[in-house]
Order: structure tokens, then sequence, then C-alpha cells
């Protein structure tokens, strides 16, 4: 997707009515604005816009800007200068390559020695040009919760919660992910948590990008911490992401690419707000042994269907085909197992009953998604 032009003359060609960018990459790049230019309704941000997710301190200075409420931050664009600012937090703090990196350039450091080891690693090249500079964050106390809105740049329609699982062990141990596992609806973004959210996160951002000139029109995925001082920006998203996309397409009843276009076209307003199902939905990640330093390639993946056979859907991250036509892991993260029931309780019940029928030697994945909400359900039975 970094070759615009052939992108846009295959659009052409064919007659595409609507491009829906997925990747960050390629919104950050600009591919949006290339097709855009070339006449093509495109659902995702322009490359000024998508500095959302492309730049967490392009994220941190507009909070600043809008008052939005976020953890207080220094910025560093080199190692001395990171490490000196290092002094201007407690432990635990929080250490972000500014740029993209697929999800794996976030340490919570619980020490002194680990926050500085992950800014020299930083600078050391490990993400590349996404480590050019270095965010340092507080920490904040509180419960991790995704919310979702549409916006053409105007209307703002809100589009679901989930609650996803960075950490790769159970337990929420081991080195962030970009998802081990997620569930839908979050229940603890509860009414007026989400009203906040809207009105002093979201509503404050799609204002401050129309007044800076660089409109945003896509999806809004909003990591929060839900603080004692109320839901805290942790940060954008620039598309649905993954696993959490899962989940909220699981239990979406309305027509997505209704609300996708009228994004496109700005005329988010004319539509009725988005119909979702009060079934919860629950997705396991099944990873390539290794994941996310060294996942392993080539594992064998088998009894797909008879995962599928009882209700659930197998979503495939990264797998291929070999040579022999057999089907085999090709990436950290390989299948998203979902499904859905009358709880979270129930839809994980469902989901690791699927996972089980998968032969996946040399995978893995989290016993615990969802267990937060699973514990809560219990303690109200």
């Amino acid at each position: 997707m970094s070759d615009h032009g052939a992108v846009t003359a295959f659009c052409e060609a064919q007659a595409i009515g609507l491009v829906v960018i997925g990747p960050e990459a390629p919104l950050v790049d600009g591919l949006a604005d290339s097709l855009r230019g070339a006449g093509i309704a495109v659902f995702g941000p322009s490359k000024a816009a998508a500095q959302l997710e492309g730049s967490k301190s392009f994220t941190k200075e507009l909070c600043d800007k809008a008052g939005i409420p976020t953890a207080r931050y220094v910025r560093a664009d080199n190692e001395a200068a990171a490490l000196a600012a290092l002094g201007k937090f407690g432990i635990p703090v929080v250490v972000k390559a500014d740029g993209l990196a697929a999800g794996k350039g976030v340490t919570v450091a619980t020490t002194s020695e680990e926050a500085q080891a992950a800014i020299r690693d930083i600078f050391a090249g490990r993400f590349g040009e996404a480590g050019a500079q270095v965010v340092i964050e507080e920490f904040l106390e509180g419960e991790e919760a995704s919310y979702f809105a549409l916006t053409d740049g105007s209307t703002i329609v809100p589009f679901g919660t989930a609650q996803d699982h960075k950490r790769v062990g159970e337990g929420d141990i081991g080195p962030n992910t970009g998802g081990m596992g997620a569930y839908s609806p979050a229940p603890v973004m509860t009414p007026m948590l989400r009203g906040e959210a809207v009105s002093k996160i979201f509503v404050p951002t799609v204002q401050a990008m129309a007044d800076a000139g660089m409109p945003y029109s896509g999806v809004l995925y909003a990591g929060l911490m839900l603080t004692r001082d109320g839901p805290k920006l942790i940060e954008y998203n620039c598309r649905f992401g993954d696993p959490e996309c899962q989940v909220l397409m699981m239990r979406l009843e309305s027509d997505l690419a209704e609300f996708l276009l009228a994004c496109a076209q700005n005329r988010l307003a004319s539509l009725d707000a988005p119909r979702f199902s009060d079934n919860s939905a629950l997705t396991v990640v099944m990873a390539a042994n290794g994941y996310p330093a060294k996942p392993e390639k080539g594992g064998s993946l088998t009894n797909i269907d008879a995962a599928e056979a009882g209700g659930a859907k197998v979503f495939h991250a990264g797998t291929k085909r070999s040579k022999d036509g057999a089907l085999v892991a090709n990436g950290g993260r390989v299948l998203n197992v979902t499904a859905c029931g009358n709880s979270v309780t129930q839809a994980q019940t469902r989901a690791y009953e699927a996972v089980d029928r998968i032969a996946f030697n040399s995978g893995f994945c989290r016993r615990d998604i969802g267990w937060r909400e699973v514990e809560r359900e219990t303690s109200e039975n």
C-alpha cells in the first residue's frame, strides 16, 4: 500500500465506490489523501489527522490545547533528556516510543532501572523511526477500557465499547502486545462514563482538529483509563483495532458499509444510531510461540472448521497457505477465536471451547481473557 499510484489506479480500474483503509501505517503515510485527490470515497483520516495515532506527542499537545484529560507527560528527542526527565515522575512510569510501533513501543516500568532500559532501548533503534522521540507519562491508576466513535469531521456517533488485554501473560503480566484478547461491551463503561468521554474527549478532539485545519474523518478509537477523576485519554487509534474490531463486528446489527460511506460523504448526521446486539462477544488471540519478541512462523493450523461448528468465528490475523496448501502461522498474532453469549462468562466459555478444538502446537493463548468481568458477573450471582 506504499505505492499510492498503484492503489489509486486499481481503484479507478475496478470502479471502487468506497475504500476502507484498515491498517494505521498507510493512513499515517497519507493514502487517504491520494485516493480522495482522485475523487475516490475513503473511510479513514487524512495524513495530517492520522497524527493522532502516528505521533503520541502530537496527541498530547492537542490534549493540552483542548483541555482533554490525559496523563501528565514529557517529550524528549534524545536519550540524555529522556533519562533526566524520569526524575519528574514516580514509579511506576510509562515510557513510549513516539511513533508507530505495532503496539509494542510501550513499557510500564515498575523500577527506575526498567524505565532507563526502555529509554535506551528506544533510542538504540529497536523501533526504528518510531523511536526518534520518547514520551514519558505518569502512571494512571484505574481500569482500562476502549470507546469507539465514528465521525465525518463534525457529527460524532458513539460506536461501542470493549476491553482489551495488552500484556502477553495471564494475570496481565509480561510485555505489552498488540492485544491478546478482548470482549464487548465493557460494562465498566457506564452510561455516565460514556457521556463524559464524549463531552470531554471526543467532542473537543474533533473540534480541535477542525480548528487546526485538519478535520478528522473516520473512526476514533479512544483508549481510556477510568480513574477516580473520571476517564482520561491514554491514546488514540485511527482504525478499529485488533482484537477489538472482531468483538464489535460480532455484535453490530446495522449495515457497517452504510456508516462508513456516510462518514466518507460527510452525511453521518442523516443516519439513525447504529444497532448492537445486547449479547457479549469475546475473542481469544492464538499467538505463535515467541510472540511478541520473535514469533515462530510456519506452525501447522488444523481443525478450524471444527472450532466454528459450535457457532464461534475464527478470524485469520497471521496465516498463509504453504506450498502444499496447508494452513500455517505467518505472524505473531495468528488467529482471533471469537464467540458470543448472553454474558461475558458464557462468551468466554464458548470461545475457549473453540480454541481447544484447534490444533496449533507451536502457539499459545492467554486463558483468562475477560477475567475482570467474569469476576464481576460471578460476584453478582
